[in-house]
């Protein structure tokens, strides 16, 4: 009996330590692999993906989440993105801003348009964390060390409008301008300095704010001068109330501008008009997108789609993939960013003030669509 005991006893440490040595085997093995797990970056995105330009907004969402989903497996970092909506609403692109920062902790920043843009910027230079702005024509968004701006120069804008002017032997001009839109005093302050020595002729700027809807004095007031064309800088939907205005005073006389007609979803209005518009999307991006969503990308998107890439470069080169890059090696990272390849053309480079150089084209609106005219 004693025996048998002895026996049960001496099998059942041979099993114990069979297993120890099995989980001490495992563990080993656990322990000897590499840690695969990546560090987690914050891109805080602020986008108007409700209210008057939601399309705009919404249309350089879907190019974000296509260049989220493209973007190559093999990584230093892990990207999460967290969309927020500012209506095109400065103080509310603010408010988002300081919650994206404080909140969620964001790496980097991304915002659309000038009007948040330019109440980001300053918020983004304190906190010192990188800023791109995918849709501002107002350059100032660019100001400072953290920065920077992926959309056409008002320069380009005014220099090819300029010339576009001279070709057609347009003289007379007629301005309605959206005042309170940053984007669209830098685009006029660009135009009356490239106009200077030509025989062009500003006759009136007549300025107005976001809000307003009966056009019916300004309109009055220019309607006898005499102009060749009238250059309307506005954003939706004070953009198609003044068209309609204009043409319901009698007058007959063309319509174009800067960038504005494809902030609208009723481009039949502009029909047959020429205007200067930012650069165009590659064919490569628009048939990706398209594949993708079902539909072609809108103004701006092809920028929102750039920008989500550079930010990525900025982090990868920053990064030793073991710890998270500060904000200012993100920012320098940015900043010596060669030339590189878009969804805007090839061998696009950032200028010195934080700006990405693309050239702006001669578009048309034709059976409702926007037709770029090739020179």
């Amino acid at each position: 009996m004693n025996n048998r005991k002895s026996i049960i006893i001496i099998l059942a440490a041979v099993i114990i330590i069979a297993m120890a040595a099995v989980f001490i085997g495992i563990s080993r093995s656990k322990s000897a692999q590499p840690n695969t797990s990546k560090q987690t970056i914050v891109i805080g995105i602020t986008l108007p993906l409700t209210g008057d330009v939601a399309m705009l907004g919404q249309s350089a969402k879907n190019a974000i989440l296509l260049a989220q989903k493209q973007l190559p497996k093999d990584l230093k970092y892990d990207y999460k993105l967290v969309f927020e909506d500012d209506q095109f609403r400065p103080a509310l692109g603010a408010t988002i801003a300081n919650k994206l920062i404080s909140i969620d902790h964001a790496d980097a920043l991304i915002s659309f348009g000038s009007p948040v843009g330019s109440v980001i910027s300053p918020i983004a230079e304190r906190a010192q964390i990188l800023h791109v702005n995918d849709f501002a024509s107002a350059s100032h968004v660019a100001d400072g060390e953290f920065n920077f701006v992926d959309y056409t120069p008002p320069y380009e804008d005014s220099k090819l409008f300029v010339q576009e002017l001279e070709k057609r032997n347009i003289k007379k001009l007629v301005f309605f301008a959206q005042q309170d839109n940053q984007g669209v005093a830098s685009i006029i302050s660009n135009f009356e300095r490239d106009m200077k020595g030509t025989s062009i002729a500003i006759l009136s700027t007549q300025k107005f704010n976001t809000g307003t809807r009966d056009f019916k004095t300004n309109i009055d007031e220019v309607k006898n001068l005499g102009a060749d064309i009238y250059v309307l800088e506005a954003t939706t939907p004070e953009l198609e109330i003044l068209t309609k205005q204009i043409r319901q005073a009698g007058i007959t006389a063309p319509v174009t501008t800067m960038e504005a007609f494809e902030f609208s979803d009723q481009l039949s209005l502009f029909e047959g008009m020429w205007y200067v518009n930012g650069a165009d999307p590659t064919q490569q991006f628009v048939d990706q997108y398209t594949l993708e969503y079902g539909q072609i990308p809108k103004f701006g998107a092809a920028n929102a789609y750039d920008v989500l890439n550079l930010v990525v470069k900025a982090v990868e080169s920053a990064g030793n993939g073991t710890l998270k890059p500060t904000r200012i090696e993100i920012k320098d990272a940015m900043a010596a960013i060669p030339e590189f390849d878009g969804a805007l053309g090839k061998h696009l480079t950032i200028d010195s003030n934080g700006v990405v150089d693309s050239k702006a084209v001669v578009r048309m609106i034709k059976d409702g669509k926007a037709v770029t005219i090739k020179p």
